[in-house]
């Protein structure tokens, strides 16, 4: 199974004129990244290579913290959409959506959830 490349969305476009035919498609490629994979990249000329680093070390800090920590940006009343989702939190959902499951069989058993049909959350290993 090929993996998927995230659609990399060219913020100056929508910068230079937000008007534009480039930048509306720019927010229907964002948009259905975000449908699709949950997830994009974003491409913007004011950030620099250290500016990326820099915002890598905070993620990486961020997530080393004490579980304690961390738990203190819980938003469960938000579905933990936004905010931290901690580990042995999430169940799979895929146990009743036969497309979701046929795309599992095709991963290495490496990479396969360590329980698909729910019965326990999610340990982020």
């Amino acid at each position: 199974m090929a993996a998927a490349t995230l659609p990399i969305i060219d913020l100056d476009l929508f910068r230079q004129d937000p008007s534009s035919q480039a930048a509306k498609e720019e927010c229907f490629k964002a948009a259905d990244a975000l449908i699709t994979y949950g997830a994009l990249v974003v491409k913007d000329s004011r950030v620099t290579e250290e500016d990326n680093g820099s915002f890598l070390d905070v993620l990486e800090d961020y997530f080393a913290l004490p579980a304690e920590e961390l738990k203190k940006d819980e938003r469960p009343e938000y579905g933990y959409q936004v905010g931290v989702t901690l580990e042995n939190t999430e169940k799979p959902k895929c146990k009743s959506d036969d497309v979701c499951l046929k795309i599992i069989e095709k991963l290495e058993a490496s990479e396969r959830p360590l329980d698909i049909l729910a019965h326990g959350a999610d340990p982020k290993c």
